[in-house]
C-alpha cells in the first residue's frame, strides 16, 4: 500500500509540477536574450567614433557608425636643386551601415558599405630661386604644386570578421575585436599646378595616371578595430 502511495504521488507530481518546470526553462531561455539599443566607442585605423548598435536578435545587429582622423605635417624638401616647402594633409573616416551575424556567441561577421572620407593632400610652392646658368629665376616664377588623392569609390562596400559583442548579449556592457576592408577602388589622383611646374599638371603629360598606375592595387582599406558598447535600452 505504502509503494503504491509513493508511485501515485510521483505521478502527480510529475503531472503538476512539469508546467512550472516548462515555464520556468522557457523563462530562463527568454532571459538569456532581450533586443536592445546601445552605443559604443570606436578606435580603429578608420578613425575615433562611436556606433549606435540595435540587437534585435540573438545572431544579429545593425550598426550606424562614424569614424574619422586626420593628420597634416609641415616639411621641407629639395628637388633639382630648388628647395620648396610642402605640406601634406591625411584624412580618413567613413558613415557606415553595417549588419553582424553571429556564427557563435562571440564570433560575429560583418557586411555593409561607408561612405568613404578617405583624402589625402600634398601641396607645396618654391622657396628658393633656381640658378639656370648666369639667370636667377625667382621662386615666385617656378609656381606651386597640389596633389589630391580621392577613392574612385565613394560607397566603400565593406566585409569584416570580429570577435566578442558588438552589444553585450546578457550584460551591460560589450567589448569587440574586429579585423575587415573598405573596397574603394583605384586611388583617383588630381594634379594641379603653376608657373614652371605646370606641365606636371598638363594632360599631355598623363602625370596623374602614371601615379595611379603605381597605386591601384591599394584598392582595399584595411580596418582593425576595438569596440566599447552600453546597452541603453532593453525592450
Amino acid at each position: 500500500m505504502k509503494t503504491i502511495k509513493i508511485v501515485l504521488l510521483s505521478f502527480l507530481v510529475s503531472i503538476f509540477g512539469l508546467p512550472d518546470l516548462t515555464a520556468q526553462t522557457a523563462d530562463s531561455a527568454k532571459a538569456a536574450f532581450s533586443p536592445g539599443i546601445g552605443l559604443a566607442l570606436i578606435a580603429s585605423t578608420n578613425g575615433l567614433g562611436g556606433d549606435a548598435v540595435y540587437n534585435f536578435h540573438k545572431r544579429m545587429s545593425i550598426r550606424l557608425g562614424f569614424e574619422t582622423l586626420g593628420a597634416k605635417k609641415d616639411f621641407i624638401f629639395k628637388e633639382n636643386a630648388v628647395t620648396y616647402a610642402a605640406n601634406v594633409s591625411f584624412k580618413t573616416g567613413s558613415i557606415s551601415l553595417l549588419f553582424d551575424y553571429y556564427l557563435a556567441n562571440h564570433i560575429f561577421l560583418s557586411a555593409g558599405a561607408g561612405y568613404n572620407l578617405f583624402h589625402v593632400e600634398f601641396d607645396g610652392q618654391a622657396d628658393s630661386y633656381l640658378q639656370f646658368g648666369d639667370i636667377q629665376i625667382p621662386k615666385e616664377k617656378i609656381g606651386t604644386f597640389n596633389f589630391l588623392v580621392d577613392p574612385s569609390l565613394k560607397i566603400s562596400p565593406y566585409l569584416g570578421i570580429g570577435f566578442g559583442r558588438t552589444l553585450g548579449l546578457k550584460k551591460k556592457v560589450g567589448f569587440a575585436f574586429e579585423l575587415g576592408g573598405f573596397y574603394q577602388g583605384s586611388p583617383d589622383i588630381t594634379i594641379v599646378s603653376s608657373g614652371l611646374l605646370s606641365p606636371t599638371s598638363n594632360p599631355d603629360q598623363q602625370q596623374a595616371e602614371k601615379l595611379e598606375g603605381q597605386i591601384n592595387q591599394y584598392s582595399i582599406y584595411p580596418v582593425v578595430k576595438l569596440s566599447l558598447s552600453y546597452k541603453i535600452v532593453t525592450f
